[in-house]
């Protein structure tokens, strides 16, 4: 009996310390009833797209971001609900949004973290953000959270 309540402690303090590790922003508020749709053809190359009523979102590309840095895609797919929320298609704001949630979310600096690792090696200079250094600049500043 001694073994078992040892055991099941043990199992609820495990449970906690990886509950923690893995937990991630999710939608809420006007963004809650977002349609996301699993397309990869409709995200011209991307992780996600966002669409005037929803978000296509791609797996494998999300896959393969976060083979080449674990846990990288969900900061992309945080700021197309972003671009959803302040209802324009400005990305850098949108980063802004996407940093701000994270901040506050469980586990949050560790997905702005991972993005910026994934960025710094894999992002090109696009008109929107300017170089990957300036994207990553902007996200810093505007999540706040030492990252």
């Amino acid at each position: 009996m001694i073994k078992f309540r040892f055991f099941i402690h043990l199992s609820i303090i495990y449970t906690s310390f990886i509950g923690a590790s893995v937990a991630q922003w999710s939608p809420f508020g006007e963004v809650v009833d977002v349609t996301v749709t699993n397309n990869c053809s409709m995200t011209e190359g991307e992780i996600a797209l966002v669409v005037s009523d929803g978000i296509f979102y791609c797996p494998s590309r999300a896959a393969i971001a976060d083979t080449q840095v674990s846990d990288a895609s969900h900061f992309y797919l945080v700021q197309a609900y972003g671009q959803l929320a302040i209802h324009k298609r400005s990305t850098k704001l949108a980063d802004c949004w996407a940093a701000h949630q994270l901040a506050a979310a469980p586990n949050g600096r560790h997905y702005v973290r991972q993005w910026i690792r994934h960025w710094r090696a894999y992002g090109t200079w696009k008109a929107a953000y300017g170089s990957p250094e300036q994207r990553i600049a902007n996200v810093r500043s505007c999540c706040a959270c030492g990252v």
